[in-house]
């Protein structure tokens, strides 16, 4: 159990969290200029392609050391993990809107919330896959 708190409790787990909170920010404002043109399905995945290409960019510069590979070769595990996680995120954006927060707040902010707390939901088994595969050294 040390271990894996070991794991987490690090400056670089912290840089992770700023480079995801700013991903989670532009992922979440971006919903927000999409959905009047796509509607709430197509603007959350949309805007999740927004947070995609920024937590990568943030990640790679910021949160782990240089690991020697090709920057196409670190998108591409990026991208791997990233929509593994996907689905997680768009079906607890529509069941918390659906079956939460839609049954006692109006729509606008019960889709804010959702989406806001699904956008959360994979942080620290994206921060493992990312160390250990993604961004790892050669």
């Amino acid at each position: 159990m040390r271990r894996l708190i070991g794991f987490y409790l690090t400056g670089e787990f912290g840089r992770f969290l700023l480079a995801g909170g700013t991903a989670a920010a532009a992922n979440f404002a971006s919903r927000f200029a999409f959905q009047p043109l796509l509607g709430f399905n197509a603007s959350v995945v949309a805007a999740y392609g927004v947070g995609f290409l920024t937590a990568f960019f943030l990640n790679r510069r910021f949160v782990f050391p240089a690991s020697g590979k090709p920057m196409r070769q670190e998108m591409a595990w990026f991208f791997v993990f990233n929509a593994l996680a996907f689905p997680v995120v768009w079906a607890a954006s529509l069941v918390l809107r659906d079956f939460v927060f839609g049954r006692v707040l109006p729509a606008a902010p019960a889709e804010a919330l959702a989406h806001g707390i699904a956008i959360l939901l994979p942080v620290a088994v994206n921060f493992a896959a990312h160390k250990l595969v993604t961004f790892a050294r050669r």
